[in-house]
């Protein structure tokens, strides 16, 4: 009888409550279980978990400690505790919550793990899993709430929004709620519950960031991470890229070399052809019966050329001829200078073109640095330095 009053009193209480809720739903969350930690510290991870919950705006949450103010009962550990779970459904029926959430606070070793559940309060169906694993109180303050609302992500796919992630780092991981997701650049948005999750992005050498994102339902959200290297990192990235870069200039400036001697060496290797071979081939052949017996046209308007003809007429045919051998083999050694100096400078184009593409600005990085340095009062600090 005592049961069944408790009950309709819990049923009453509960309905003012969920009438000033705007039509919430109610989510019972139960005191965690100590496990080898005092009280204390069980109740500020059950206050941590609470709190992360109400942030959400979803649900009307209802603590163990909302129950004792609206029940002001003294035997407070029959609705939390060791045997918590045991009356969930009863709970979950008088308070119209069709969902609870359970957990237990162990020490181990020097640490605490704080293992949360969300159930189906009438069939105590675990439907969603966290853990948080060698965490200190501080830890536990921080990161409870989050995880608390990655909890909940069960009853909220049907609240789905959207998160788009950029970052200028390529290749750069992205993670959200420690899961894997993708990496930079990303093909599309993230369809994600509504709610906070936590969202990382990580790139080896660089500093990782992590922050909490609040998504809305059919709401996208913009966010822009800024990876900061460590100082090691913008170092090698300095030295790789301005090799690169100074590879890419000398490898443009031997292209330029190249192909401008190859084109001085073939018109210096056509002018001596037409200069001081060609007339002393035609002399010769008119010597010989088998050319022009007359100085042709071209080249009696061409000095250099008419100059050479004269010769072969004043030092007769045998001089003639060994000119215009030595004529005809420096002709061929500027041929070959200049098809070696086209190779080169064509294959030196391609390296300098690919050094170009491929090589990044060695600067990139050289106005902001992060580094890690030692905290006075304890722990690590993220020091950013450069030029602003």
């Amino acid at each position: 009888m005592t049961s069944l009053r408790v009950v309709v009193l819990l049923a009453l209480t509960t309905a003012g409550v969920a009438l000033a809720a705007e039509q919430r739903p109610n989510l019972l969350v139960l005191d965690l279980e100590p496990r080898g930690v005092g009280l204390p510290e069980a109740q500020a991870a059950t206050g941590s978990v609470v709190r992360g919950l109400r942030q959400l705006e979803v649900f009307q949450v209802l603590s163990s400690d909302d129950v004792r103010q609206l029940l002001a009962l003294e035997r407070t550990r029959q609705l939390s505790g060791a045997k918590a779970e045991s009356s969930v459904g009863q709970l979950g029926a008088a308070l119209n919550a069709p969902n609870a959430v359970v957990g237990s606070v162990t020490r181990v070793g020097g640490k605490l793990q704080v293992e949360i559940r969300l159930l189906d309060a009438p069939t105590q169906k675990v439907l969603s899993q966290k853990s948080l694993n060698q965490a200190t109180v501080e830890q536990v303050a921080t990161q409870l709430p989050g995880l608390a609302q990655e909890l909940m992500a069960p009853l909220l796919r049907e609240q789905q929004g959207f998160l788009v992630v950029k970052s200028r780092e390529e290749a750069a991981e992205v993670l959200v709620d420690d899961t894997l997701v993708g990496s930079i650049p990303l093909k599309a948005s993230i369809d994600l519950s509504r709610g906070v999750h936590r969202l990382t992005v990580r790139k080896d050498g660089f500093i990782a960031q992590t922050r909490s994102v609040r998504i809305e339902p059919k709401q996208t959200t913009v966010e822009e991470v800024e990876l900061q290297p460590s100082a090691d990192y913008a170092k090698i990235y300095k030295d790789k890229y301005g090799k690169m870069r100074v590879g890419a200039w000398i490898a443009t400036g031997v292209a330029v070399a190249s192909l401008t001697t190859a084109v001085f060496m073939t018109v210096s290797a056509n002018g001596e052809y037409n200069d001081e071979f060609k007339p002393r081939q035609a002399w010769l052949q008119g010597a010989a019966g088998t050319g022009p017996q007359s100085k042709p046209p071209e080249i009696a308007n061409n000095p250099t050329a008419n100059a050479a003809w004269d010769s072969c007429t004043a030092s007769g045919a045998v001089a003639c001829k060994q000119a215009a051998e030595d004529a005809k083999s420096s002709v061929q050694v500027k041929q070959y200078v200049a098809i070696g100096t086209a190779v080169v400078g064509v294959a030196s184009a391609g390296v300098a073109t690919w050094l170009w593409l491929s090589g990044k600005d060695p600067n990139r990085y050289a106005d902001l640095v992060a580094g890690v340095s030692p905290n006075p009062q304890g722990g690590m600090t993220l020091a950013l330095a450069g030029r602003f």
